[in-house]
Formats: structure tokens, sequence, C-alpha cells
């Protein structure tokens, strides 16, 4: 495959129910698990120290 090769997929309404049912709408960790609305401030950027 070439590195500049895109491949796309139309997917039937039936198949898309399937791919949700097994790993999750777009949003949820998991199917039926909503993401949280906001990120922990562990992983949120923190600017650097400016007193350094």
């Amino acid at each position: 495959m070439n590195g500049n090769e895109v491949r796309s997929y139309l997917l039937s309404p039936e198949e898309l129910e399937e791919l949700w049912a097994r790993l999750g709408k777009p949003g949820e960790l998991a199917p039926g698990i909503k993401a949280p609305k906001k990120r922990n401030k562990s992983s949120a950027h923190r600017p650097e120290d400016p007193k350094e």
C-alpha cells in the first residue's frame, strides 16, 4: 500500500448499529457508558511554571 492511499468504507445502517453495539457510539467509553464531559485535571494541559 502506498503511503498516501486513502480507504473509506460505507456501512449500511444495520452494519453501523452492529458496530455501535460492539464498540460503543461516538462519545462513549464503552457501549452505554457516556464519556465524561470534562477532562481530568491530570490529563489537561498545564502551562509551565513561570517562576522557574
